[in-house]
């Protein structure tokens, strides 16, 4: 019959968890909010650019910008989302009677 070592097993069991790193700043929902819609804005940049670039004929990938679209159209829908639940859950709390 084999022991299982407790402190080993918890630290091989940590090193397989994604770790999470706190931000250097403390910021508010604003800024993660300011930050996201800033992300968001240069995801169609680059799409915007590459569908330009390909068609002014320049050298580009047609798979990468299919790509850069793809993901500049899911951060819209994911923005679109969010912003949907926020004011979801603002009229919610609004109706709350107290």
């Amino acid at each position: 019959m084999t022991m299982i070592d407790p402190v080993s097993s918890a630290s091989a069991l940590s090193a397989l968890q994604p770790s999470v790193s706190r931000p250097e700043t403390e910021g508010g929902f604003g800024d993660f909010l300011s930050g996201a819609l800033d992300g968001v804005a240069a995801k169609e940049n680059k799409a915007d650019e590459m569908v330009a670039r390909l068609a002014a004929g320049d050298d580009v990938q047609l798979h990468e910008v299919a790509i850069a679209t793809t993901e500049a159209s899911l951060a819209v829908e994911l923005l679109v989302t969010v912003r949907d639940q926020a004011v979801q859950a603002y009229q919610q709390i609004a109706n709350l009677q107290l």
